[in-house]
């Protein structure tokens, strides 16, 4: 049976004609909109760049894709995407978190002119190692209602299991009206399936290979647990052995790195654009 083709949206500066065009992954629970603002951002520096917000599989209004569902499945979506809109050339992938493992999937199959991982580490890791892991997010909206009399009841879940407030705002994004109530717009089944190969993943070659992209860019959050000692520095020596690898450690933001510091997200990408420019 053939697949769905993936929502997505395009983003260019005010008149511009693009001639390269950038998939724009977000992470685990996301949509493409998330990244509106950074892609308006560098549209606006790099004109002849255009942005197409993608939603992956299960996520947003992505829905209906068939199994398998794993990075490989994800990276075949984006293929179909490409084809499908035929004629905006797809020379560069950006992907956060999620999102970033994927670009690097992509990017094992395709060379581009530019990638950008933002806050995704290459390796493999254990499921829910982190406290406030996708893997513990998962395990939580697996275990309450699909649907809500209103926003509030699933925000006070939320609550009660003692989510931050910023986190309950963005994942209330995905409730959707359903009949008189309201659905949680996530194929949670899919995203368990993915995040289990995202964990066990291990795309550290993407980043050491020259051939990957003419311009690659890691941009790592220096406030968020993503990064340990270790992996930092192996990203440093990926990059002495990679010429075309620039790697970026914005010190002040967290995992949601375009939410802290947007501008040092939108610098860190624009160096990395400009340099096929």
């Amino acid at each position: 049976m053939q697949q769905p083709i993936l929502s997505h949206q395009f983003v260019t500066a005010e008149g511009a004609e693009p001639e390269r065009w950038m998939f724009v992954l977000h992470g685990v629970f996301g949509m493409g909109t998330n990244f509106r603002a950074v892609a308006k951002a560098l549209a606006t520096r790099a004109p002849t760049w255009g942005f197409v917000l993608v939603d992956l599989r299960g996520h947003g209004a992505s829905q209906g894709f068939k199994p398998a569902h794993d990075l490989e499945a994800a990276v075949t979506d984006l293929e179909a995407l490409a084809l499908h809109i035929d004629g905006r050339g797809i020379r560069g992938v950006m992907g956060h978190s999620f999102g970033g493992k994927i670009a690097l999937a992509y990017l094992a199959r395709h060379s581009l002119d530019v990638g950008c991982v933002l806050d995704s580490m290459p390796g493999a890791r254990p499921r829910g190692a982190e406290a406030d892991s996708a893997w513990r997010v998962l395990e939580a909206l697996e275990s309450i209602d699909r649907t809500y009399a209103a926003r509030s009841e699933f925000q006070g879940e939320l609550h009660t299991r003692g989510y931050p407030a910023e986190m309950i705002e963005w994942l209330t994004m995905n409730l959707r009206p359903y009949n008189d109530r309201y659905r949680l717009r996530l194929d949670l089944p899919a995203i368990r399936a993915m995040l289990i190969d995202y964990y066990a993943r291990d795309l550290w070659a993407v980043l050491e290979n020259p051939a990957s992209a003419k311009a690659l860019g890691l941009v790592i959050a220096g406030q968020a647990s993503v990064f340990d000692e270790g992996s930092r520095e192996r990203a440093l020596r990926a990059a002495a052995v990679n010429p075309s690898l620039s790697v970026t450690v914005l010190e002040n933001a967290g995992h949601w790195l375009h939410v802290d510091d947007p501008e040092g997200t939108v610098a860190s990408m624009a160096s990395v654009l400009e340099r096929t420019l």
